[in-house]
């Protein structure tokens, strides 16, 4: 199990890379996933461009320390492919709820699979990798370090992996509205600010009216006006800690082995017992 990735996508990531690759060579490609190596990072179109800071190397003529440039990019789905996955995706609802809380469901292939294609990385072939660095085996240990910090960073951002493959967030969650399923996930992952009532009560208050001075049987049983006809819908359900759950298991603050979700709903049950004490 690598280090570098919590989350059962990221592991899936690093493990897959590791199958058809040299062990040693990865190894050594761990060390350069860190901020004291890498001295620019930049993610445009699903595609990762990053400078790495080497090591003097007298063997390879390298006497000065160097700056190497990095790129790492994904096989980018086609239109017609995204169609489909999008079209299956949108008639789960547990896929949407899973995707709602920042988690990619552990059966999505199988929806990639009708498709014909996949998300996850199966082969080499599912990259596009370069570097300037004189080492002529890829991938070398600079671009290893760069797939390291991408599962990294996969983790905390699980739509990260649909841009990898050529499909933006933005575009992901406008192309999942047009579903009633997607829609949620598309209103609920988007920045906008939420307006709030202020309420006086907990509870709803009957609403008082004046009654006339004088009010015959009929009309004191039947009202001075008819039952509506149509109900008014329903407000739309919200989905409980919202905010703590768009983060997902591992939001960027959170560098505990263990679920942020799992810790706060187990505060939660312990002052909901407190408090209960208390009454």
């Amino acid at each position: 199990m690598s280090k570098h990735a919590k989350t059962w996508w990221g592991q899936r990531f690093i493990s897959e890379l590791e199958d058809f690759t040299d062990s040693g060579r990865l190894a050594r490609g761990r060390s350069y996933s860190t901020d004291n190596r890498i001295k620019q990072w930049l993610i445009h179109n699903g595609k990762v461009e990053a400078k790495l800071r080497g090591n003097i190397n007298p063997y390879f003529g390298v006497y000065k320390e160097p700056t190497y440039s990095v790129s790492v990019q994904m096989t980018a789905l086609t239109e017609s492919q995204w169609q489909k996955v999008i079209e299956k995706l949108t008639q789960r609802s547990s896929f949407i709820a899973r995707l709602l809380i920042n988690e990619i469901p552990e059966n999505i292939e199988l929806v990639f699979a009708e498709a014909g294609v996949h998300l996850l990385p199966d082969s080499y072939n599912d990259f596009k990798v370069d570097c300037d660095c004189p080492d002529y085996q890829v991938p070398c240990k600079h671009i290893a370090g760069v797939c390291y910090r991408l599962a990294g960073l996969l983790d905390q951002d699980p739509f990260l992996l649909f841009e990898m493959r050529g499909l933006a967030s933005e575009k992901l969650l406008q192309q999942l509205a047009l579903s009633p399923l997607g829609k949620v996930l598309s209103d609920a992952k988007s920045n906008a600010p939420q307006s709030l009532e202020p309420v006086t009560s907990f509870y709803t208050r009957p609403e008082l009216i004046e009654l006339p001075e004088t009010i015959t049987l009929k009309d004191f049983w039947h009202g001075q006006q008819p039952l509506p006809k149509n109900i008014e819908p329903s407000q739309a359900t919200l989905i409980p800690a919202l905010l703590i759950k768009k983060g997902g298991d591992f939001p960027a603050f959170w560098q505990k082995p263990g679920s942020f979700i799992e810790v706060m709903e187990d505060f939660y049950l312990r002052m909901r017992k407190i408090t209960l004490k208390g009454l």
